[in-house]
């Protein structure tokens, strides 16, 4: 008797902690419950323009320009930035508008597949080759090896470079071998891609094709620090940095230095495929405005060869030659007399080195048309291109060219025609850069620093209808505190 006494506390014990276990269990499935019955529900479907315009923070109505301007936007202020007196407290203002009608309007000529498709976007990554690209979308197998083929017939898969994208557009979502292939767009990083897709039990490929739709979109950006971290503030990708730096620094015949308490207003034409820009395409126009003045530069594509941005009135902003072929890059060696590092002998130097990274684009200084781009012994790869009667340009010791570059074509200013590299007699990776003036070599250095020609008299009506557009797009963004323009 005295032993069964002595259990019973023992039993209740041992009762006690499964009560408690289920109270806790029973508390953490109420309020699972609740969570479940009180979240928000799932977001409507937003088309692509509407979720590229909720992701930038805007919610402005393609059409609805008007409304881009008003005192409310324009005062609305950066909760991602320091707040700043004059220009720079306005936060990123946004206005997205159908591009201009007409045949050249979609010089891209993208294509929009149906919406429940499934899209995915690749960067090609320093050392990889065209499959391990595509596995990053999934297609492997017997798939991908179709795709190459296609590819091989019509340009060379080992070509493909790091900063190139591989987009691809598949029916399903699945990630067994294809998940039913649609579309692959391989594109450079200028210029037009290779498109490959499926044609009867195979895949063809052609030349040209870019993914997504191409939007213009007017920007307006208050700069605090640096150029790239205002963008970056602004809601821009890093890939708009070195248009916009190259455009203010190397294209313009006055040179602008951001400063904190500026602004910036761009109208951009930009490729997007859904809610991910895939490519920035063009600067279409340019406004720079300080406390004591406004610089604006509008595109206008010429159809004879005097493309190029200009004031409102017609008069050129932009310089005959830009000041360098290279984004960056450190002077080595100047032009003139100087002691040669593989021969060691005192020799004339018909040029200026660079130093670079092995890879780096390099672009011409200057409109023209290529003379040659081939082996030249010491010159290593040698392009050379002729800007007019007066002046040439040559580019040495390439470590390859860019593709599609043939002898009479005509070339741009700023596009790259090859990649600095060591060929020929080099001491290590650099570009040697050299200029002649009616066949005598000069000083690179002492290009003319003067504007290009103004819009021609027969062009001033297009001009007039064109600037106006842009102009418009650029008023929409609303006035800017503290500031003037002249």
């Amino acid at each position: 008797m005295t032993l069964q006494l002595a259990r019973h506390p023992r039993r209740h014990a041992a009762i006690l902690p499964s009560v408690g276990a289920l109270a806790v269990i029973t508390a953490v499935v109420l309020a699972n419950g609740w969570s479940l019955l009180s979240s928000e529900p799932e977001l409507a479907p937003m088309d692509a323009l509407a979720r590229l315009d909720a992701l930038q923070g805007e919610s402005l109505p393609s059409t609805a320009l008007a409304a881009a301007g008003t005192p409310e936007s324009a005062a609305r202020s950066d909760a991602r930035g320091p707040a700043l007196t004059g220009a720079a407290n306005a936060g990123p203002i946004r206005v997205t508008a159908p591009l201009p009608s007409g045949p050249d309007s979609d010089p891209l000529h993208p294509t929009v597949g149906p919406t429940n498709r499934v899209s995915r976007l690749w960067t090609v990554q320093s050392g990889e080759s065209l499959s391990e690209a595509l596995a990053h979308l999934h297609i492997r197998g017997t798939a991908r090896d179709a795709v190459i083929r296609a590819y091989e017939t019509v340009r060379n898969p080992t070509k493909i470079q790091a900063g190139w994208q591989v987009w691809g557009q598949f029916a399903t979502s699945g990630l067994i071998d294809d998940g039913e292939l649609v579309r692959l767009v391989v594109a450079p990083q200028s210029g037009q891609g290779l498109t490959v897709e499926p044609q009867g039990s195979a895949y063809v490929a052609r030349e040209g094709g870019l993914p997504g739709t191409l939007v213009r979109q007017a920007l307006r950006c208050g700069i605090v620090g640096t150029l790239e971290d205002s963008l970056r503030r602004c809601g821009e990708t890093e890939e708009l940095v070195p248009m916009v730096a190259s455009l203010l620094a190397d294209r313009l015949v006055e040179p602008i230095e951001p400063r904190t308490g500026d602004e910036l207003r761009l109208v951009m034409d930009k490729l997007v495929d859904g809610t991910a820009p895939v490519r920035y395409h063009h600067i279409a126009a340019l406004e720079y405005r300080t406390t004591h003045t406004t610089i604006t530069a509008l595109w206008f594509d010429s159809e004879h060869d005097t493309s190029g941005y200009y004031d409102p009135k017609g008069a050129s902003v932009e310089r005959l030659f830009l000041r360098q072929p290279l984004r960056t890059a450190r002077t080595t060696s100047q032009f003139g007399m100087r002691l040669h590092p593989v021969l060691h002998r005192t020799l004339a130097h018909y040029g200026v080195d660079y130093g670079a990274p092995r890879g780096t684009p390099v672009w011409s200084v200057g409109e023209g048309h290529l003379i040659s781009a081939r082996r030249a012994g010491a010159a290593g790869n040698l392009v050379r291109v002729k800007h007019d009667e007066q002046y040439m340009t040559e580019y040495m010791h390439l470590q390859r060219f860019a593709p599609g570059l043939k002898p009479g074509e005509r070339v741009a200013k700023g596009q790259v025609i090859g990649y600095v590299g060591s060929t020929g007699r080099s001491t290590g990776p650099h570009l040697h850069f050299g200029a002649k003036h009616e066949g005598r070599y000069i000083d690179p250095n002492g290009l003319p620093d003067v504007a290009k020609p103004g819009v021609t008299a027969r062009e001033k009506g297009d001009f007039a209808a064109k600037s106006r557009e842009l102009l418009g797009l650029l008023e929409s963004l609303g006035r800017t505190p503290g500031a003037s323009g002249t």
